[in-house]
């Protein structure tokens, strides 16, 4: 393949190699940056299941001691009503 620019137009023209130069440099970096980004994209969906699933497993958790708590509140009732306490 045969370069569309050859030396002897960059020698003549160095503002073209610097701009050939910068574009490319500028490309590779976008190019990292969109890799990179969607590495740190699927890590944080993995992180944010993670996190839903323990409070979900948390939530369960405090329903159940809040109908505990209800029903021991319900039957010290019971037993200050029927003068045991």
């Amino acid at each position: 393949m045969k370069f569309p620019i050859s030396f002897e137009q960059f020698k003549s023209d160095p503002l073209k190699a610097l701009l050939l130069i910068s574009f490319s440099a500028m490309s590779v970096l976008y190019y990292r940056a969109e890799a990179q980004s969607k590495e740190i994209n699927a890590r944080c969906e993995e992180r944010l299941q993670m996190c839903e699933a323990k409070l979900d497993k948390l939530s369960k958790a405090l329903k159940t001691q809040d109908s505990l708590c209800s029903a021991l509140v319900t039957e010290i009732k019971i037993y200050k009503a029927l003068g045991k306490i």
